[in-house]
């Protein structure tokens, strides 16, 4: 697993925070996590227990410095976190996920972590946020292939029943195991949950967890894949459209994707139709009624781009001869792709890029089907099998902690994140522009970047820089985090200074003359 295992213990340093023992490690890991999210990249390891909310939030103050006005009307979260945890306190799991949506954290879990019980109702809170009208806040869960997001229901271990069915009495631990069952259903509502993944979990004993691995899990939980292009995952676009229309049955009828496969009468037919408004379409046929669903099909116009499909039921033809639409999926390489009716994205099927789990095979574990996406997934998140080394920076730095592809290490007041890795993380970088920052300095080349300022949200003080050398980068952010928000220290501007000027990627280095 590709992360840094950066200790809450660094947290002391700026906050004193009574942490249980068994409570989650959760670290920083990284100021840019990936391409299609470049934010702080935070780690949550371990028990969930009481006291992990106070420590997230200690976390996401301390080092996410830029908030919503880093987020353009495209949408974007203001950090992302990744989650491994075996589960723990049922309330804490849903406190959690209340602080990742109201603050607007992504949540992934990466190729081979587990996250359970607990963790996995946090998960659940994974959300982020548009300016643009009619979106808001919406829902911003990812899983990677080799993953496992497990979930069940609340329960007691037999020593804590047996001891609370002494004591209360048997009417009582009734009562108390609807109320949770009644908490867990209301929580799983809210968080847009399919009503399917409840009667898989009411169903299950307590060493058992329905795990997210198959396309259709990811329906059932509205989670999604990393945003990657759809190609990566469509091997045949007329059977992709196939399983697309599975799911807009499952939603037009109120039932799980598995079930609605009866309702096909022919293979796929070019030309089956054309719609009202976009031409012809083509698909798969499902009926002759009259002012009823007819067929499940995609313009022809969409299935010649790069990815933007438009999926929809149509009805029979009119007397006109035309198919209107019906329940409808637009997926988009870039902005936003749904699926179904509704207003709130929260309460529908919505998402920043593709949904490119909507194409794949729904009994069949994703990790297993080996698809390039998988690739394009490592290489969202500037992986490479041999990242480059990293700069060589100011001896005098203190390393809290490093992988091959990036380190965190602090001078006094001044924290340092380093990544390095394709031309891909430049670029990112670069692309982010001023977006919530104010500059007092920026200056650019051919082969690197550095740009001064403070955050808008936050007047925090940081010095970012790229350094490009052929196809390998390195970016460097040097941020100010002095207690209770005060001002930077002239020996703090001079370390960032030293910073800037001291760093060497494979021989090049900043003109600080």
């Amino acid at each position: 697993m590709r992360l840094l295992a950066f200790a809450t213990a660094l947290l002391s340093i700026f906050v004193a925070l009574p942490v249980n023992a068994s409570a989650a490690t959760i670290s920083i890991v990284s100021m840019q996590y990936s391409a299609a999210h470049p934010v702080p990249h935070l780690h949550y390891d371990g028990d969930t227990a009481d006291g992990d909310v106070a420590t997230l939030q200690s976390m996401y103050d301390t080092f996410v410095k830029c908030r919503l006005s880093c987020i353009g009307p495209d949408g974007g979260a203001t950090a992302v976190l990744t989650l491994n945890g075996p589960g723990g306190s049922y309330f804490e799991g849903l406190a959690l996920a209340d602080f990742l949506r109201a603050n607007h954290i992504a949540t992934v879990v990466e190729r081979g972590s587990g996250c359970y019980s607990a963790c996995a109702f946090a998960f659940l809170g994974g959300s982020a946020w548009s300016s643009q009208d009619g979106v808001g806040t919406y829902v911003d869960r990812m899983v990677e292939p080799g993953s496992v997001v497990g979930f069940h229901a609340p329960y007691s271990d037999e020593v804590s029943f047996t001891n609370a069915l002494n004591e209360r009495g048997a009417m009582a631990m009734q009562g108390q195991t609807r109320d949770l069952l009644a908490l867990m259903v209301k929580e799983l509502v809210k968080w847009n949950v399919d009503p399917e993944v409840i009667f898989k979990m009411v169903g299950m004993g307590p060493e058992e967890t329905y795990n997210l691995v198959t396309a259709e899990d990811l329906y059932l939980a509205r989670v999604t894949l990393p945003p990657t292009p759809s190609s990566g995952w469509i091997t045949d676009l007329p059977s992709a459209i196939r399983e697309a229309c599975l799911r807009l049955l499952a939603i037009d009828e109120r039932a799980a994707p598995y079930d609605m496969q009866w309702r096909f009468v022919s293979d796929y037919t070019p030309a089956i139709g054309k719609a009202e408004l976009a031409g012809p379409i083509s698909g798969y046929k499902l009926g002759d009624r009259l002012l009823d669903i007819g067929s499940c099909s995609a313009t022809d116009a969409s299935m010649a781009t790069d990815g933007n499909y438009e999926i929809a039921l149509y009805f029979t033809p009119g007397l006109d001869g035309l198919n209107a639409a019906s329940t409808s999926f637009f997926n988009r390489q870039h902005g936003w792709s749904t699926a179904g009716v509704g207003r709130d994205p929260l309460k529908r099927i919505f998402a920043k890029g593709p949904l490119n789990s909507f194409f794949l095979p729904l009994d069949a574990d994703i990790d297993g089907l080996d698809l390039p996406g998988e690739a394009d997934i490592d290489a969202n998140r500037f992986d490479t099998a041999l990242p480059p080394l990293l700069p060589t920076m100011p001896s005098d730095l203190v390393v809290d902690a490093s992988t091959p592809s990036s380190r965190v290490s602090h001078l006094g007041d001044v924290f340092v994140f380093e990544r390095v890795g394709t031309r891909q993380l430049y670029d990112s970088a670069f692309d982010q522009g001023a977006l919530g920052r104010a500059y007092t300095n920026e200056v650019t080349s051919d082969t690197g970047f550095v740009r001064e300022g403070a955050f808008v949200d936050t007047a925090a003080t940081f010095v970012w820089f790229g350094i490009l050398n052929g196809e390998s980068s390195a970016v460097v952010e040097a941020i100010v985090v002095k207690p209770n928000g005060e001002a930077p220290a002239d020996e703090d501007l001079a370390n960032l200074r030293r910073i800037q000027c001291e760093a060497d990627f494979q021989g090049s280095k900043l003109n600080c003359g």
